[in-house]
């Protein structure tokens, strides 16, 4: 079917669209750098959390709950990890859906551009050729209309008759017989070509425009959920590793090691102190609490019993 409106209104049109899609090219990339770094500065405090989470671990006294801490540590370190690999600013992540961003502007924006800005020069040239020639065209019947005019008044001056022709036909006659040159004919060509390459290109350019969008899309939503599934893969078994830590077994191992501490020196200096203040509460003569005050009383009341019987 053939097109119902003029060059230049596709032309606008066409112009139109590429700078719109330039512009939105330009905000998703801006917004994908952002969010790029937002990815690689999340990915660095997980590391860091990561890490003191092992360091956390390693204080533990219990051999399970240490174990646990020690795969979480590592599990999301192994989650930074793919952060990074996956959308961090490195070649590999984000950097990656960047240039694919950059791609789309070389491959169909900038080419684009050009054909539209080689059509705008077309048309200047064609606007020029056409004002020379129209400059021609008055120049030659002013000309002709002033020899008329010039002649008729030579002839009324010697009181003869004039030219029949008029300055009007003169005037136009000359118009007529200035020819159109090579040079605005060749303009009106090389536009005609030019136009014919646009329009083809429309339909190529929607098309390429769409297919990198989809691509572009469908890889950063690829690289959003195989993080996504990398910490799910990483973390989910972190869950039984945390369940195995048994809080019964941990107090049985905590009696026990309470048991088989051996007492410091300061320990065994203390007890004796209280052994010696226990064996000098009351002093000497007062009914003082000792080992030998027991037994004596023990004897004493054994004779007070035999006295009874």
């Amino acid at each position: 079917m053939p097109p119902t409106t003029s060059a230049e209104e596709r032309s606008s049109m066409f112009n139109l669209r590429l700078t719109a899609y330039e512009s939105c090219v330009k905000s998703i990339k801006t917004e994908m750098a952002a969010h790029t770094k937002a990815h690689t500065q999340s990915a660095t405090r997980n590391k860091e959390f990561g890490g003191k989470l092992g360091t956390i671990g390693r204080k533990e006294h219990v051999d399970s709950l240490k174990g646990a801490f020690d795969k979480v540590s590592k599990a999301i370190e192994g989650v930074a990890e793919a952060r990074l690999e996956y959308l961090g600013a490195g070649d590999g992540g984000g950097a990656s859906l960047l240039s694919r961003l950059d791609g789309t502007k070389a491959g169909v924006i900038d080419p684009t551009r050009s054909l539209l800005n080689d059509r705008s020069a077309k048309v200047k040239n064609v606007d020029k050729e056409v004002k020379n020639y129209e400059s021609k065209r008055t120049k030659a019947g002013k000309a002709a209309a002033a020899a008329i005019t010039k002649q008729v008044k030579a002839a009324a001056k010697q009181g003869i008759d004039g030219p029949e022709e008029t300055a009007e036909h003169a005037s136009e006659g000359a118009i007529a017989g200035i020819d159109m040159p090579e040079s605005l004919l060749d303009a009106r060509e090389t536009l005609k070509n030019t136009d014919t390459i646009v329009d083809e290109s429309l339909g190529k350019y929607e098309e390429m425009r769409i297919v990198d969008m989809q691509l572009f899309l469908e890889d950063f939503m690829r690289r959003e959920i195989m993080w996504h599934a990398k910490a799910i893969e990483l973390l989910s078994p972190m869950i039984s590793a945390v369940r195995e830590v048994d809080a019964k077994d941990a107090v049985a191992q905590f009696y026990k090691r309470v048991e088989e501490v051996e007492p410091t020196e300061k320990d065994k200096e203390l007890d004796e102190a209280d052994k010696k203040k226990r064996a000098s509460m009351g002093g000497e003569g007062r009914g003082g609490v000792t080992e030998e005050n027991l037994k004596e009383k023990t004897k004493e009341e054994e004779e007070e019993e035999e006295d009874g019987l």
